[in-house]
């Protein structure tokens, strides 16, 4: 289902969401914004503690361009920060657990040696996992990364207009216009006013 513009008008930040979005704020494009913050649970599933987190779990910010995930280090004093475009990800899936839920990530090109390797837990190859979520927040986080990578997140721009932009050149436009004029279908006069416009761009 489309992230509508009526999710958008219901998306609410608490007061402690805003007071952990402060701290990522110099991280925010200007028009990027966070529509959900989720923090790990300090116990890990079986009463086991997760490694550095506990005190300190880690806070993961869904926005409308990527996944940015807040791991603080020494009590706190310091934090890394890692991010994820939603046009990196490939697939997510949501394991729910009895008491908290993980959601599982592919991300091509990631490996064991990422800058942060306790951030997350990762699996085979480009496959990791976020665990230890509260399971009402997993769920709001697995569908707006679903609706990310599909790019129907609220000013997210469309993924077809860069790749077109990318993939044709002012010379491949002056090509197909040769081929226009050739053709009979527009004016030698015509072709050589397009194709100046065209060199401009060069």
């Amino acid at each position: 289902m489309p992230f509508s513009k009526k999710k958008e008008a219901s998306v609410q930040l608490s007061k402690s969401d805003l007071k952990e979005v402060e701290k990522i704020k110099d991280t925010l494009m200007p028009d990027e914004k966070v529509l959900l913050v989720v923090r790990q649970s300090r116990i890990a599933p079986r009463g086991l503690t997760r490694p550095g987190t506990i005190t300190t779990p880690n806070t993961i910010f869904a926005t409308n361009r990527r996944l940015i995930i807040r791991n603080p280090t020494m009590l706190g004093l310091r934090a890394g920060i890692e991010d994820f475009p939603y046009k990196s990800i490939t697939s997510v899936k949501l394991h729910k657990g009895v008491f908290s839920s993980e959601i599982r990530l592919r991300i091509p090109g990631l490996t064991e040696t990422s800058r942060l390797p306790t951030l997350l837990r990762w699996g085979r190859r480009d496959e990791g996992e976020i665990a230890t979520l509260p399971k009402d927040k997993a769920e709001q986080l697995v569908t707006i990364i679903k609706e990310g990578i599909a790019d129907r997140l609220p000013g997210q721009a469309p993924l077809t207009s860069t790749a077109q932009a990318a993939s044709v050149s002012p010379l491949d436009e002056i090509k197909k216009l040769a081929e226009l004029r050739d053709a009979g279908l527009i004016s030698e006069e015509e072709f050589q006013e397009k194709k100046k416009k065209l060199l401009e761009k060069i």
